[in-house]
Order: C-alpha cells, then structure tokens, then sequence
C-alpha cells in the first residue's frame, strides 16, 4: 500500500508543481507551497511528501511552519486558498 501511496505522491506532485509554478508566487515560496499543498491538500504524511520529493520530514515540516507562518499576510492566504481551489475544488 505505501509503494501505491507513493506512487500517487508522485503524481499529485507533478500536478501541483506545475500549477505552483505557473501561480505568480515568489520563487522563494514555491517549493514550500507546493511541500503544503501535499501534505494538508493532498493529506499525505510528510514522510512521504518527503520521500517523494527526495528531502527529510523535518524540511517538509519547516515549510509548512513557514507557510502557516505566511498565512498571516492576508494577500497570501487569499493567493494560496486560490491555488487550493484550483488544485481541489470547492468555493
């Protein structure tokens, strides 16, 4: 089941880098949107977010702390809670 799950990462990755990419996010913030869309968007554990993507847990988890962090700054949230509904549905 976990070679299934992963499996699955990988192309969920693949679909949500690129829509990641083509957001208009600063550079700086695109691999860690990306690492969170994964993991809450996804619901995938971050040790396999991080597995799939070839990094450790504990850098999955600092992205999303600093994503999280982010949040604050109401522009942003707007930007990602667009990219979820682009991503998975919903209004």
């Amino acid at each position: 089941m976990t070679r299934l799950i992963e499996r699955a990462g990988h192309i969920a990755a693949v679909g949500v880098n690129a829509v990641v990419e083509a957001s208009g996010l600063a550079a700086d913030l695109r691999r860690p949107v990306a690492l969170y869309l994964l993991t809450v968007g996804c619901n995938l554990p971050g040790a396999t977010v991080a597995a799939i993507v070839g990094c450790t847990k504990q850098n999955v988890s600092k992205h999303l702390r600093r994503v999280e962090d982010a949040r604050e700054d109401a522009q942003f949230d707007q930007a990602l809670e667009r990219l979820e509904r682009q991503l998975f549905g919903g209004t």
